[in-house]
């Protein structure tokens, strides 16, 4: 076997949520299926907390890679940009809603239950939409009116027809 690394780990403990949950995953769990002792994975990890979190961390860096890298098209307006950047936003989080909803439940329900990771990702996602737009002071408010469309608690309502006409309504208001 390779040797025992974060990676490793992570994507054994991946593995093993989804097949039981979150809630009944143990180290024990992990590491029996690493052939390690559950002691080995404190070298790497606090606690189950620490490694499930580390894990929340990255699959929201992951799945949120494309929308932090985004740039604007040249020539495009402010408002065109910041237009595009949150319909790729809420895209994005419908995608992978759509794709596997299993695993996005999993992950949104972990990271919405601590404080600290949602306010860390929201901050994230009000600076971007500062940088795209250019309204400075104005980013945690943009991204509070569009909440309907990237939070996971609205999930089961994006794919709803008239999901991007509604969108659209909202931009109105905004922009």
């Amino acid at each position: 076997m390779a040797r025992l690394s974060q990676e490793i780990i992570l994507d054994m403990a991946e593995k093993i949520i989804y097949e039981k949950g979150m809630e009944k995953t143990t180290l024990y769990d992990i590491a029996g299926n690493l052939n390690v002792t559950h002691a080995a994975l404190y070298k790497h990890y606090r606690n189950k907390e620490d490694l499930f979190q580390k894990l929340a961390l990255r699959w929201l860096e992951e799945t949120s890679q494309e929308i932090f890298a985004w740039m604007p098209d040249a020539g495009k307006s402010s408002d065109e940009a910041l237009h595009d950047w949150l319909w790729l936003l809420a895209g994005t989080k419908r995608k992978l809603y759509a794709t596997d909803r299993k695993m996005f439940l999993l992950y949104t329900d972990y990271i919405e239950q601590n404080e600290a990771l949602v306010k860390d990702h929201l901050e994230h996602l009000a600076q971007k939409a500062e940088e795209v737009s250019g309204r400075k002071e104005q980013g945690a408010a943009i991204i509070t009116a569009f909440v309907y469309f990237h939070n996971p608690y609205f999930a089961n309502r994006w794919e709803q027809e008239g999901h991007e006409e509604l969108f659209e309504r909202v931009w109105q208001l905004v922009k």
